[in-house]
């Protein structure tokens, strides 16, 4: 029954809308209580209250940063659990959700710890094209990896071996539905967020100023270019 009860326990913490809005703008990055008023229009007395409760739910855990509070969402299972809800409420009303979204955040972002936007849609399906990984049909389906894996992370300069060996319960990869680029996926899991911290680490993609968009630099360009094949113009460059 424990179990149950938990799960109970997190529908209702997610029944609200403004909670449900809250949680899905911090699956994109850590967001302090001022641009969370700013993202959905709220009040700052009601978005606090709210974040309350996600606290004791354990759904969001705060960090801080000097003077300033910092939210982000607590686990993968939690931000899995917003990435499939916010798939389902789109399904029937993508667009409308894509427009109220700024371009910055379609082109590249994070979903909770992995690359989202055009650019992780890009990256999957170069690893895909490469054979570095297996093919999904559907959304949240399990990826293995591929007969070219070891050749197209080796040149990436990414230790396969470790994220294999990673030890923790968490899914290697999947096909985490991305619903600002439609019907198209992007690599969740593991392998996905080793993956998105092993570009940061390099410097192939940074987190752009004031703003939870990812952007890839001209370093990233030179280095992924084979992999995303981006056409010109079709990503910024720092």
């Amino acid at each position: 029954m424990n179990g149950i009860q938990a799960a109970s326990d997190i529908a209702r913490l997610l029944a609200d809308p403004l909670r449900l809005s809250i949680l899905q703008f911090l699956t994109w990055g850590p967001c302090s209580v001022a641009k969370l008023v700013e993202a959905t229009g709220a009040s700052q007395p009601n978005v606090s209250n709210h974040l309350k409760l996600l606290r004791e739910g354990s759904a969001v855990v705060a960090d801080k940063q000097g003077r300033q509070t910092f939210y982000r969402v607590a686990s993968p299972d939690v931000a899995e659990v917003i990435a499939a809800l916010s798939w389902a409420a789109t399904g029937s009303d993508t667009m409308s959700l894509v427009r109220a979204t700024p371009d910055a955040l379609q082109e590249a972002r994070t979903c909770y710890d992995h690359l989202a936007g055009r650019i992780g849609v890009r990256m999957m399906a170069g690893l895909v094209d490469k054979s570095a990984i297996t093919k999904a049909d559907n959304p949240w389906d399990i990826i293995e990896l591929g007969p070219a894996a070891s050749d197209v992370f080796g040149r990436l300069g990414f230790d396969l071996g470790k994220a294999i060996n990673d030890g923790t319960r968490r899914r290697f990869a999947f096909a985490c539905p991305d619903w600002s680029e439609h019907q198209h996926s992007h690599l969740g899991g593991l392998l996905g967020a080793a993956l998105c911290e092993h570009c940061q680490s390099h410097g192939w993609i940074k987190r752009e100023a004031e703003s939870r968009a990812m952007i890839v630099t001209t370093k990233g360009r030179d280095a992924l270019d084979w992999l995303l094949e981006i056409p010109s113009g079709g990503s910024r460059n720092v």
